[in-house]
């Protein structure tokens, strides 16, 4: 499965099709890194437009905010937030200055992040693993010292991707697979 027909006919990851739609890199890498339920590329691409050339995305999750799914990136400025299938002007944007407090709890699986700032609270809701808990560390981060997830789902989803594109064999993927279900 390393080449010919196979990979001829392999699917991309989303990580290459948004490579493919030119969205910057540190967009694509963080929501590489990210575990998303279901697809979530026109929201990525979205972010995409609303971001500053000065500014690094550090995270990317999918969620939901006032019972409407889409995707929330954390960068070194701002928190964003582009709801599925609306357009990027619609985008709900805080300002890093403004953010008065973060914190995440994680349950059964799934977890929910609390923003407090100057103006007003936000939740989201309904996030993968405990994304939600790296992310509200993170903001509460110096922007230069946020670190990467090391979220068991997000690294479950980059496994996946990895299996699908034929990087790994069958049994390899196992194997991993159970290592990470066995942290969740």
């Amino acid at each position: 499965m390393d080449g010919g027909l196979f990979s001829w006919l392999r699917r991309p990851t989303a990580g290459e099709r948004l490579r493919a739609a030119h969205v910057r890199d540190d967009l694509v890498e963080a929501a590489d890194r990210a575990a998303f339920g279901r697809p979530c590329e026109a929201e990525v691409a979205a972010l995409a437009t609303l971001l500053t050339p000065e500014e690094v995305v550090q995270q990317v999750m999918e969620g939901r905010h006032g019972k409407v799914a889409g995707v929330l990136a954390l960068t070194t400025r701002r928190i964003l937030f582009v709801a599925e299938g609306a357009a990027p002007q619609s985008a709900l944007i805080i300002d890093r200055a403004d953010v008065l407090g973060a914190s995440g709890q994680e349950h059964r699986g799934l977890s929910t992040l609390a923003l407090l700032t100057r103006s007003s609270e936000m939740e989201v809701d309904q996030v993968l693993g405990n994304q939600a808990v790296t992310f509200a560390e993170n903001t509460m981060r110096a922007p230069a010292e946020a670190v990467p997830s090391a979220d068991p789902l997000a690294e479950l989803a980059e496994l996946r991707a990895r299996h699908q594109a034929g990087e790994i064999g069958d049994t390899e993927f196992e194997t991993r697979k159970r290592q990470l279900f066995e942290q969740i």
